[in-house]
């Protein structure tokens, strides 16, 4: 069902979520409030959604994918210095950064993500994708050829990137700049091919 504005219900109440999450944080979400602030039913909700739960898986989910193509795009590069593997893994981590900053209510996302335990598993599944994505890339780049080595090392690259980006988010973006810069450094190092 498609409201005037071309949005379906499902998509209002998603943004409804958003919203709420944004302006007043995860406590601030139940059904009653993006129910009023869709101006839906709680009929209608519970048609689409069984709890504020699978809003929030929605939302991650939604999040975490914008989040990996981002790494996705970076896997057709040729990386054969240790410069350009900082490089690489400065401007990916500044563009995740970026699209996060830009998710209406992506903070509030990334504290559901690893806070509420009917959730934990989208976060966990995505990274462990991402891991296995950046493996792959990096045995086909020739920069590696030990599988379980090299998993553990991507695995541990992307949790250091969600908790870098988490970290801008919990400090009011303080330091923005030397934190980007001291994840690539610290990735290139966990990475460590050159």
């Amino acid at each position: 069902m498609a409201g005037q504005d071309g949005k379906t219900t499902r998509e209002a109440m998603l943004e409804a979520a958003q919203n709420i999450l944004a302006d007043s944080g995860l406590e601030a979400l139940n059904s009653n409030a993006i129910v009023e602030k869709a101006g839906v039913t709680p009929p209608t909700f519970y048609h689409y959604f069984s709890n504020k739960y699978a809003v929030l898986r929605e939302l991650g989910m939604q999040m975490m994918d914008a989040q990996n193509e981002v790494l996705r795009a970076d896997t057709g590069l040729m990386i054969s210095t240790e410069a350009e593997l900082e490089a690489a893994c400065f401007n990916s981590i500044q563009r995740s950064y970026r699209m996060t900053r830009a998710f209406r209510g992506g903070y509030a996302l990334l504290v559901s993500l690893r806070a509420v335990p009917e959730l934990k598993e989208v976060r966990l599944n995505s990274h462990a994708e991402m891991a296995e994505l950046l493996t792959r890339y990096m045995i086909e780049q020739k920069l590696c050829n030990d599988f379980d080595s090299v998993v553990v090392r991507a695995r541990l690259g992307v949790e250091m990137r969600y908790a870098a980006i988490e970290m801008l988010f919990e400090t009011n973006f303080r330091n923005e700049q030397t934190v980007l810069e001291y994840t690539a450094k610290a990735l290139t190092r966990v990475y460590d091919f050159f």
